[in-house]
């Protein structure tokens, strides 16, 4: 009996231990749900869907799959709206995913990089997450009165950017 008892209590300690065989209906979830629910980042382009006042902003993976609604500092990630960024966070549930950070990677298809925007003596540098100081000699006239402002380039930086946006208004 005493073999038996302790039997059934390691089989119960296996099926609740990390690794173990999820049952057969979370196998069935979605692909893109399940990644997201176990990442710490993802990549995909940032929609907002629905109708007034109910909109939902959400993030379509780069390679396909369901949607993941975000959840977040909101303002900032409409702006980001039809571009391609990676989030950093936290799966909240499958499907869902707190933003703690966000960084974008491209717009329309072309390369591009976010940071401040700041004056230096006569030239403007786009100060990036990372620490680099990005110089930025064709900046757009739409822009020059943005320097504090966190602001996103798209294209080489060495000619006038293809696309452009303020992610996060000066302070």
């Amino acid at each position: 009996m005493a073999r038996l008892v302790a039997a059934l209590c390691a089989l119960a300690a296996l099926a609740c231990a990390r690794g173990a065989p999820a049952p057969a209906d979370a196998r069935a979830a979605p692909a893109a749900a399940e990644a997201a629910s176990a990442a710490d980042s993802l990549r995909g382009t940032v929609r907002v869907v629905g109708s007034e006042p109910l909109t939902q902003v959400v993030l379509e993976p780069a390679g396909g799959g369901a949607a993941v609604a975000l959840e977040g500092e909101r303002a900032v990630l409409q702006r980001l709206a039809a571009i391609e960024v990676m989030v950093a966070g936290d799966a909240e549930t499958p499907g869902r995913f707190r933003v703690a950070r966000v960084a974008v990677r491209s717009a329309n298809g072309v390369p591009a990089v976010d940071g401040v925007l700041a004056r230096e003596g006569d030239r403007w540098v786009l100060a990036t997450a990372d620490g680099r100081r990005l110089p930025v000699p064709h900046l757009p006239e739409a822009l020059r009165d943005h320097a504090g402002a966190r602001v996103w380039l798209a294209g080489p930086l060495d000619r006038a950017p293809d696309s452009f946006g303020v992610i996060v208004e000066i302070p």
